[in-house]
């Protein structure tokens, strides 16, 4: 009995001496360390996204037509703008017949503007460079972005649209304000648009998607949600609040709308499991 006791007070004692220790404050950094330098890693990284999207209401004409989506750069101390570069040139390697940026394209301070107004506008494409604001980009200031995106040849669209003119067939290309900041106005976007003609949305967050769908848009681009950012340890879990519509393409009835993950961060300058997108969007006819 008094060998036993003394067995189990040694072993007691180990436990206590570890758990008092550094050894597993230790261990867990270790586990953090090497998961936050796969994050920097990934936030670093590229990846392109290839999207097929069939749209009823496509000009045969347009069947084919692509698109190469960029968002959410965010060039800040977090974002930069060397990163950016590399993302555009992919983007212009894949040769699109357009291309079109969903916001908050800076962060933090004015000083990141003109920098990054700088390289998107160096995107070239057979029908341009069209854009929507984002909540950073008020955060930091709109009028600045606006302003200094224009003088680079890129179009800004706020709270208003246009007729993209191709041979033989046209649709209506549309940017709303950003959300967050209360300044969308999908009406205004719309107006000018006939009622049976194809009409896709710029729209930075997608919360807009319900409001695109029933005002019959058949297909909308956002950005926003980072997909997640970090995805810490499956799906469910994640750093940045659960949102329904993360991340891909999603339908609603006749409507569709196709998330990125965008090319930046925000909060850490992390990414994990949710890797910075470009992506490449093949518009098609339905048979």
């Amino acid at each position: 009995m008094e060998h036993t006791a003394t067995k189990r007070v040694k072993l007691s004692e180990r436990l206590t001496a570890y758990v008092a220790s550094e050894a597993p404050i230790r261990a867990l950094a270790g586990n953090w360390s090497k998961k936050a330098k796969l994050a920097m890693d990934e936030a670093n990284s590229l990846s392109l996204e290839r999207v097929t999207i069939t749209l009823d209401r496509l000009p045969k004409a347009l069947d084919g037509f692509k698109i190469v989506q960029l968002s959410d750069t965010h060039h800040s101390p977090f974002t930069s703008i060397e990163h950016i570069k590399r993302a555009v040139k992919i983007a212009n390697r894949l040769r699109p017949d357009i291309f079109l940026l969903t916001g908050d394209y800076v962060s933090h301070e004015r000083e990141y503007i003109a920098p990054v107004a700088a390289v998107l506008g160096k995107l070239k494409s057979k029908y341009g460079t069209y854009a929507c604001l984002g909540n950073h980009d008020h955060w930091t200031d709109a009028d600045l972005v606006t302003h200094l995106f224009r003088g680079e040849g890129i179009n800004m669209l706020i709270n208003e649209g246009l007729r993209i003119e191709a041979p033989k067939a046209s649709f209506w290309l549309a940017g709303v304000d950003d959300y967050m900041v209360g300044k969308t106005d999908l009406p205004a976007a719309m107006k000018g648009s006939y009622p049976d003609e194809m009409k896709l949305l710029l729209a930075h967050n997608p919360i807009i998607f319900r409001e695109a769908a029933r005002m019959g848009i058949d297909l909308t681009l956002s950005g926003h949600t980072h997909g997640g950012q970090v995805k810490v340890r499956d799906d469910a879990k994640r750093l940045f609040p659960q949102r329904k519509l993360k991340a891909g393409l999603y339908y609603r009835k006749n409507s569709q709308i196709y998330i990125t993950r965008g090319i930046g961060t925000v909060v850490v300058p992390m990414r994990y499991r949710c890797p910075p997108e470009i992506s490449l969007l093949e518009l098609r006819t339905r048979e």
